[in-house]
C-alpha cells in the first residue's frame, strides 16, 4: 500500500466534496437528521467551485492523502476566526473514507495540520468536534482538551448541532505523536 499526502489543487475539489459528503454519513449518521445527509450525498457537485475557490484561497491550507493513487482524505487548516480563539490556529475539517480509517492516515494528515501551523508561527491550535462525534477520543490522544462547547449551524442555520471545543498546545501534541515519518511536499 503506497500512501503519499499532497497539497491540494483546485483538481482536487470535486472529491474533496466527495470525500466530505460520504464521511459525512459515516460519522454522523444518528448524530444529524439523515435528510441532510441525503442531501449532503445527492448535492456533493454543487459546491464544487466553492472548494476549489477555498482551496485557492492562501489563508486555506489544504492536504490531502492517497492510497495507491486513490484520494481518500484530507485536511484543512489554517487561522482560527473564533473571536475567543483569534491567535490560535484550527484545523477545520479532516475526513477520511470509512475503508481508510485505522491505517494511521488521519494520524499523518493531523500531524501535517500540526506542523504546518507551528511553521506558520501557532503554538496553540483548536478545532470543534460534533458531539457524540467518536473522533473525540482520537483527538484527545494527542491531548486535546475540551474547554467549551457551541451551537454549531448546519443547513444556514436550520439546523443546530452542539459541538465541543478542543484546544491543543502544538508542540505537545506533535511530541505525543513522536516523528514524523511521512512528511507531505
Amino acid at each position: 500500500m503506497n500512501m503519499v499526502y499532497d497539497r491540494a489543487t483546485e483538481e482536487d475539489a470535486k472529491v474533496i466534496r466527495y470525500i466530505g459528503a460520504y464521511s459525512w454519513r459515516e460519522t454522523y449518521t444518528g448524530l444529524v437528521p439523515e435528510d441532510y445527509l441525503d442531501y449532503k450525498i445527492a448535492h456533493y457537485e454543487d459546491k464544487v467551485d466553492k472548494e476549489k475557490e477555498l482551496i485557492k484561497d492562501p489563508n486555506n491550507h489544504y492536504y490531502v492523502a492517497r492510497v495507491d493513487d486513490k484520494t481518500v482524505g484530507y485536511v484543512l487548516y489554517g487561522k482560527s476566526d473564533n473571536e475567543n480563539y483569534k491567535d490560535y490556529g484550527y484545523i477545520g475539517a479532516l475526513y477520511l473514507l470509512n475503508g481508510y480509517q485505522g491505517l494511521g492516515i488521519g494520524k499523518q494528515l493531523f500531524r501535517i495540520a500540526l506542523e504546518g501551523l507551528k511553521e506558520l508561527g501557532y503554538t496553540k491550535m483548536m478545532l470543534e468536534c460534533m458531539r457524540g462525534n467518536k473522533t473525540l477520543n482520537f483527538y484527545k490522544k494527542y491531548l486535546g482538551e475540551i474547554v467549551d462547547d457551541m451551537d454549531y449551524p448546519l443547513n444556514d442555520g436550520k439546523i443546530i448541532v452542539k459541538a465541543d471545543i478542543m484546544i491543543f498546545d502544538i508542540d505537545e501534541a506533535l511530541k505525543v505523536m513522536g516523528e514524523s515519518k511521512n512528511r507531505a511536499k
